[in-house]
Parts: C-alpha cells; sequence; structure tokens
C-alpha cells in the first residue's frame, strides 16, 4: 500500500474539489501522515472521506470537514490556536503548519499521551498538549487567535467564547435536534459574537458538550 499516493489522492480528491485553496493548509495535508494517528486496523480507511473511529467514542474527523473547518478560521502566521478535544493530535499537527502556537486541549489519558509521544516523533516544536476539561477551553493562556472545536457539540459557552481575542475566531459543528451538524464560525466584535453558517457536515457528538435532557414532571 502506498500511503504517500494515498494521501496526495486525499488532497486532489477530497480536499481541493471541496474549495481547499489556502495553500499552507494543502502543504500540511500531504507531509503529515495521517497513518500514524489511527489504530493498524483502521489505516485502510485513514484516507477515505470518513470519520476514523479512535475508540472510547472519540473519531478522527474526515480530512475535509477538518480542512474546510480549518481554512475558515483563516490562520496567520503570528496567531495562536487553542484545539479543544485534541484526540490523538493529528489537527494539532496539522495546525501548526499554519500558525505560532497550539495548544490542544484533551481529556484522555491515553489520547493525551500518544499525542505528546507524536510530537516528538514528527519534530513538532510549536504545539503543546494538556490534559484537562475540554468542556471548560483553556483560559489560562487566553485570550485565543482562534479556537477548532474536534467534535459536533450540542452548544458552546460563554466561558469558552469568552476567551477569544478581538477579532478572534472560534469553528465547530454544531448538532440540534434535526441531528444534522452545522459547521459553524463565531467572531468576536467587543462583548458581542458574530456567528455565520459555513457548510453541512456529519460529524460525531462530543459528549463533553452534549446538552442535559430536561425532564418535566
Amino acid at each position: 500500500m502506498d500511503l504517500s499516493l494515498l494521501r496526495k489522492n486525499m488532497v486532489d480528491c477530497q480536499l481541493k474539489p471541496n474549495k481547499i485553496i489556502n495553500l499552507n493548509l494543502i502543504n500540511a495535508f500531504l507531509n503529515v501522515p495521517r497513518e500514524i494517528f489511527v489504530n493498524k486496523k483502521n489505516i485502510n480507511q485513514c484516507y477515505l472521506d470518513v470519520n476514523v473511529d479512535l475508540t472510547k467514542n472519540r473519531f478522527l474527523l474526515n480530512p475535509m470537514v477538518s480542512a474546510r473547518l480549518i481554512q475558515s478560521l483563516n490562520i496567520s502566521k503570528d496567531d495562536t490556536v487553542l484545539t479543544l478535544g485534541s484526540g490523538v493530535g493529528y489537527n494539532s499537527v496539522i495546525l501548526s503548519y499554519l500558525c505560532n502556537t497550539v495548544i490542544g486541549i484533551e481529556n484522555i489519558k491515553s489520547f493525551h499521551d500518544f499525542s505528546v509521544d507524536v510530537l516528538i516523533k514528527l519534530e513538532v516544536n510549536n504545539v503543546v498538549f494538556i490534559k484537562s476539561k475540554i468542556e471548560n477551553g483553556y483560559s489560562d493562556q487566553q485570550p485565543y487567535d482562534c479556537i477548532f472545536i474536534e467534535g459536533g457539540v450540542n452548544y458552546i459557552s460563554n466561558e469558552i467564547l469568552n476567551q477569544l481575542s478581538e477579532n478572534g475566531r472560534l469553528v465547530a459543528v454544531e448538532i440540534k435536534e434535526s441531528h444534522v451538524g452545522k459547521a459553524i464560525l463565531y467572531q468576536r466584535h467587543g462583548k458581542e459574537f458574530v456567528k455565520k453558517f459555513l457548510f453541512d457536515a456529519h460529524v460525531p457528538l462530543f459528549e463533553d458538550f452534549k446538552e442535559k435532557q430536561k425532564f418535566n414532571f
């Protein structure tokens, strides 16, 4: 199996036809070996247009959705980016090609430990992973120029939105009652947050961002 060819086909057949034009982002997807982030049994799936199961009800988002979300952030080289639910670290490494610093927050110890080891293996020096609750963001290093939530959410709290800098951007996929995911972009202007719909996206829902069911008795 020629994984480098599969990687190139992923870019040529999934990303570019879906309006991915950022050259630094394309270069990142061409160079980061997606196969090292998945279980051996899932290597055949890692370059397909699917969400790849990582166990513990967590997934590696399909490359087209990840690329479109990241591109919509309009990241610059001086930006600091926060990723929530960074998982095994793949998208954080992709982001490292675009910005100054990436801070990945992950609450599953095995994922956190794996992603730390990946940074050493790939010699990435502008990403740090922290084990913490993803639903709280990470206020210790705020404000952030960009925040990327790596899974579906029922809601985004003011606690997280308020960690954005002025003109800061946040992307996520909101999943409401219809169960149809809507990729959305928030941008901060003072105390206000402007919300923009981007595209439909099928992604798994984060349990940590799931609204609690209300019961009437």
